[in-house]
């Protein structure tokens, strides 16, 4: 488990990784947490345990068939400009009766927000003026973003950091930063999951520890859209 002794966030990583699951982090709060997510094992192992304590809090709910107006609810959230996270959605219903509960285990197990039988996404993202080759990957079965630095030396100094912008939208939001070596490996919260197939990633590099403003701030590296592609 990532310790307490440091970061000023209260009750130290742990304790923000529930937060971060449950969709509960302040904006400043939540940049800093994504930055430190993205190179550190230990508090990504944190972000998985939560996120199957909190969903094994509805196993014992028997399922029952959703109510009729659920699928409108649904799309309306899909499509509008800003939906929140899965978990903010069902949060007070963890929290209330059992009747409650049942309508969140309905709409997070009934196959709706089903993501298994799609297919992975990827992009080639290249910067040929400084020999910068990444390949991004997406694996919605574990809804989990990757990058791999095939070639290229990461900038002396500064952070590299992962944009995403949605097809429906033109505000990028930041995903976490390129580690310095290996496979990069974020989770991707459930709001940005159902907006990843068509959206373009881009790599911009920033002050060490990413843009301060959730803004690019740096030069755009490269950018490259996210598609299936044959085996």
């Amino acid at each position: 488990m990532s310790g307490p002794e440091d970061t000023d966030l209260p009750g130290g990583w742990e304790a923000a990784a529930a937060e971060y699951v449950l969709g509960l982090l302040p904006e400043d709060e939540l940049r800093a947490f994504e930055a430190r997510l993205s190179q550190d094992r230990d508090l990504q192992q944190d972000v998985e345990a939560w996120s199957e304590y909190f969903a094994a809090l509805t196993d014992p709910v028997e399922a029952v068939a959703p109510p009729p107006q659920l699928l409108r609810r649904i799309e309306d959230r899909l499509f509008g400009r800003k939906r929140p996270s899965l978990w903010q959605q069902i949060l007070p219903y963890l929290l209330g009766a059992v009747a409650a509960a049942a309508i969140a285990w309905a709409a997070m197990f009934s196959g709706m927000l089903d993501f298994r039988n799609e297919p992975d996404l990827w992009a080639d993202l290249e910067t040929p003026s400084r020999g910068l080759v990444l390949l991004a990957h997406y694996a919605p079965e574990s809804q989990t973003f990757m990058m791999q630095r095939d070639a290229g030396d990461y900038p002396a100094g500064r952070s590299l950091e992962i944009w995403m912008i949605p097809e429906e939208g033109d505000t990028p939001i930041s995903l976490g930063l390129v580690a310095e070596d290996g496979l990069t490996q974020i989770p991707v919260p459930q709001d940005l999951a159902e907006a990843m197939d068509g959206a373009a990633i881009a790599i911009s590099e920033e002050e060490p520890g990413g843009s301060p403003t959730g803004v690019a701030q740096g030069p755009i590296l490269s950018i490259a859209q996210m598609a299936p592609r044959d085996e």
